[in-house]
């Protein structure tokens, strides 16, 4: 068992220098942008301090321990949203990590199927982002109920496009194979009731 504060400051702490790009409902680039994020652990709280570059707005989370709604696995992927969930509108954001690189993804669900997406790359250590040329246009491919984006070679995105009704359960994941072949992945499931099922580390997906 691993324990999830750690995980997430072990891989996470420290400067990223990001790339949004934000996706239609059909995968297609609507526009990108620069971030830079800070996290950091002070006085015993959890800091993450995002910035957008170009119009210099920022975003703030703090915590001291980790939210009962944050599920982190031991690569220090993590997965954030509601706890429990409806046929409504709701919000997934999930992100993986390997050395100083990140993949992240902000799935906005809506009242008739997906809103919008946000791809995120980002990395450390003052690196510049290699962010997908421009303009990005996920390739997609259905997986039983769900839909497999690939907004680039190596990475994929689980989504859910229907218009769902009660009893559906439903998914958001995102899976990285590095370039050392190295599979880096986190699935955030609802179960038919709505509820926030428990983190799988084996989670088999496409």
């Amino acid at each position: 068992m691993h324990e999830p504060r750690s995980a997430l400051l072990q891989h996470n702490s420290g400067h990223w220098k990001g790339c949004f790009i934000r996706l239609s409902s059909s995968g297609k680039e609507e526009d990108r942008f620069p971030t830079s994020l800070q996290v950091q652990e002070r006085d015993g709280v959890i800091e993450n301090c995002l910035t957008y570059l170009s119009s210099g707005q920022q975003r703030s989370m703090n915590f001291e321990n980790v939210p009962f709604t944050m599920q982190v696995n031991a690569s220090g992927g993590w997965s954030l949203g509601p706890s429990a969930i409806t046929p409504l509108a709701w919000v997934g954001e999930l992100s993986v990590v390997h050395g100083e690189e990140r993949r992240r993804l902000v799935a906005r669900h809506g009242f008739n199927g997906l809103d919008q997406v946000v791809y995120i790359v980002e990395t450390r250590q003052g690196r510049e982002p290699e962010a997908p040329v421009q303009p990005l246009e996920c390739t997609t491919r259905t997986s039983g109920n769900l839909m497999i984006w690939q907004p680039e070679p190596n990475v994929e995105l689980l989504l859910d496009a229907r218009d769902r009704q009660m009893g559906d359960a439903t998914a958001c994941g995102l899976r990285w194979i590095t370039p050392q072949g190295e599979i880096q992945q986190i699935v955030r499931r609802y179960d038919a009731n709505g509820y926030l099922e428990t983190l799988s580390e084996t989670d088999i997906w496409g």
